[in-house]
This record gives structure tokens, C-alpha cells and sequence, in this order.
């Protein structure tokens, strides 16, 4: 994937000569995937060198790092509704298509996959509680005008310390007593030089920021000229590149036949998600003056919600094999054709009830 990075300065010139929006949008979108493999690269170096603990630790936290960055750009540009579809995409990309693509591969190599079922039951609840933070701001919205934003920044601080409780656990109680199962210390790649590896995380952040910027303002101009709507790109395209780097490591753990790395790297990258990434946008989005809260649309929340209990549901048992995964890969077909015909002009209205803190239109028909 590394020739890829040759689209960066290709979108960086195309965006300085103002090409059509098109042709920028598809070179930003092309650049993004090299940048985060090289992200994720250097940060499983970074953990192999770090030792079990803390390099687990660090994955963990900097494995979402692209959305977290996109996010911000995208904030920083006005586009609020673009970061909730982006998040949506990425969860719907990792719980969907990343683990149901390694079940299948994993599934067709090695036959039934296993996992420990004790981790299972903490992940499972925890998906659990990441679909409900979704559900709650929704829910009370109906009966709190106005207070949306209020209460999404009360369960972020939830959230957050849900998250900085499960850091404690995992530097003073030992890898048993983690919330999610994110041992990805075991990853193959090789330990290579502190800081050289830093230094590769650290400019890789930047110039992925800088490309972020520019794929966030061709958008909505890309989305007018293709005729989709702006709901369908930001979760299709800009959700599943966001998701790309665990994706494509899912699939190296499962042609290893490490189904545990498998659910580290797609059940427990979107709990790392919704207790650190979203919170940790909506606060952002305080600083930037944005409003940018956990009030999503009826339909990206019946989306994460399904995608929760579906992954939940089979994986449970402790067994999975291919053919589920193909069910998960089905169920995430049926949501893109969903978006694909959703009109912006329906997503538009609800939006606009959300930032006037009224019932959603959905909800009240």
C-alpha cells in the first residue's frame, strides 16, 4: 500500500489549482490509507518496544487516531453532521466488515474460530453500553428541548472515565482484569527505533491532518456532483477509510489464525471509539464552538445499534464460523443500500430538530 502515499502531494497540488472537486476528493481519499497503515505501523513498533503492558495501552488509544484527527478537521470546518456519519461508518466498518471479512478468511483456513468467553461477556456488554450512549441523547431529547448537548457532554465525561478507569486496570491489575481485549502487543511487526518510529507516528498525524482538511471541504461538492447524498459519503466513503487500518489488520491477524488479535483489533477498537474517541470530539468540538454533541439521527442509530447486537449475538457462544461472518458482511450491504436512497433532505430536517431540540421527525411520525 506504501506506492499509494504518491497521492499525497498529488492531492495537495490538486487542492492548491483548485481542480474539480471530484478529482481531489478521489486523490485525498486515496492517500488516507497508506497514512494509516503507516500510523498503525509505527504505533505497534512503539507497543512491541514499550513491553505488554503499556505497548498494549498505547495501541489501544492511538489505533483510532485517524478518526479522531478527521473528526477535528472536520469540526474545524463547520461539518458537525460529517463527524457523526464519519463515527458512524467507522463502527459500522469495523463490527461489520472488518471482523466479518476475518471470519470468513479465518473461518475458510482454520475452520470455527474460538475466543475466551469471559472476554466476550465484558466486550459484549460494553458494546452494549457504547449502542445505549447512542440511544440515551436520542431518547431524552423528546422530553429535555434544548439539552442535548448538555446531556452528550455529561455521558462524555462518563465515558471518559469509563476509559480512564480501564487504563488503571490495565497498568495496575495485569492484562486479566482488561475491559476489552486489546493484546496487541502480540502484533508481528518488528520492535525497529524509538525514535525513528515516533517521528513517523508523529509526521504521519500531521500531514494526514492536512489531508483531512482537504477531503472534508471537497465533499460536499463531490456528493452534489455524483448525486449522493452527504449522509452516504461521509458514512460509506469517509467512515470506511477512516476504519481502513483495522480493517486491513484484522485481516493479517485472521490469515494468522489469531482470533483473539481479531476481536482486539474490531470489537475492542470500537469500544476504544465511543469511550474515547466521541467524547473526546465532543469536547473538541466546545473548544471549537461547533455543535457537536451525541444526538445522532434515527437512522445512523438504529444502524449502530444493530451492528452492536448482530457482532454481539455471534460472537456470544465463544464460536464463530465463516459463514457468520458472511452474515455480518450482509447485514453491512443492506445498511450502505439503506443510506445509499436515505435523502438529504429527510437526514437535513431531523438534524435541524436536533439543534433546535425538538422530537425528531422520525420518532414523532
Amino acid at each position: 500500500m506504501r506506492w499509494l502515499l504518491v497521492f499525497v502531494p498529488a492531492a495537495v497540488l490538486l487542492d492548491w489549482l483548485k481542480a474539480d472537486a471530484v478529482l481531489v476528493f478521489a486523490t485525498a481519499l486515496a492517500a488516507i490509507p497508506p497514512l494509516v497503515e503507516l500510523m498503525g505501523g509505527a504505533t505497534e513498533r512503539l507497543s512491541a518496544r514499550l513491553g505488554p503492558t503499556a505497548g498494549g495501552l498505547l495501541n489501544s488509544s492511538l489505533n483510532n487516531l485517524p478518526e479522531f484527527i478527521i473528526g477535528v478537521v472536520a469540526l474545524a470546518n463547520g461539518l458537525a453532521p460529517v463527524v457523526k456519519a464519519s463515527l458512524t461508518g467507522s463502527i459500522l466498518v469495523n463490527l461489520l466488515v472488518g471482523l466479518g471479512i476475518s471470519l470468513v478468511i479465518g473461518g475458510l483456513r482454520y475452520g470455527p474460530q474460538k475466543f475466551d468467553r469471559r472476554s466476550l461477556r465484558i466486550s459484549g456488554s460494553m458494546l452494549l453500553l457504547c449502542a445505549f450512549c447512542f440511544v440515551v441523547p436520542a431518547v431524552f431529547r423528546i422530553g429535555t428541548p434544548g439539552g442535548a448537548r448538555d446531556l452528550s457532554t455529561e455521558i462524555s465525561g462518563v465515558l471518559l472515565v469509563v476509559y480512564l478507569v480501564n487504563v488503571l486496570v490495565t497498568l495496575f491489575a495485569g492484562p486479566e482484569s482488561q475491559i476489552s481485549t486489546e493484546r496487541v502487543e502480540e502484533a508481528h511487526a518488528p520492535p525497529g527505533r524509538i525514535p525513528r518510529n515516533f517521528a513517523v507516528l508523529v509526521g504521519s498525524a500531521v500531514v494526514l491532518a492536512v489531508i483531512s482538511d482537504i477531503l472534508s471541504k471537497s465533499l460536499e461538492p463531490t456528493a452534489e456532483q455524483l448525486g449522493l447524498s452527504q449522509t452516504f459519503s461521509g458514512i460509506v466513503l469517509l467512515g470506511g477509510v477512516g476504519g481502513i487500518g483495522e480493517v486491513l489488520t484484522a485481516i493479517r491477524f485472521a490469515r494468522a489464525g489469531r482470533s483473539e488479535l481479531v476481536l482486539s483489533v474490531t470489537v475492542g477498537s470500537t469500544i476504544q471509539m465511543v469511550l474515547l474517541v466521541a467524547p473526546l470530539l465532543v469536547f473538541s468540538g466546545l473548544v471549537l464552538g461547533e455543535p457537536m454533541n451525541l444526538s445522532f439521527t434515527t437512522f445512523e442509530i438504529v444502524a449502530i445499534v444493530i451492528a452492536a447486537l448482530i457482532a454481539r449475538e455471534l460472537i456470544e457462544d465463544g464460536r464463530a464460523n465463516w459463514f457468520e461472518g458472511v452474515l455480518l458482511l450482509a447485514t453491512y450491504v443492506i445498511l450502505v443500500f439503506g443510506f445509499y436512497h436515505l435523502p438529504d433532505r429527510v437526514v437535513n430536517q431531523e438534524r435541524e430538530a436536533i439543534e433546535q431540540g425538538e422530537p425528531s421527525p422520525a420518532v414523532v411520525h
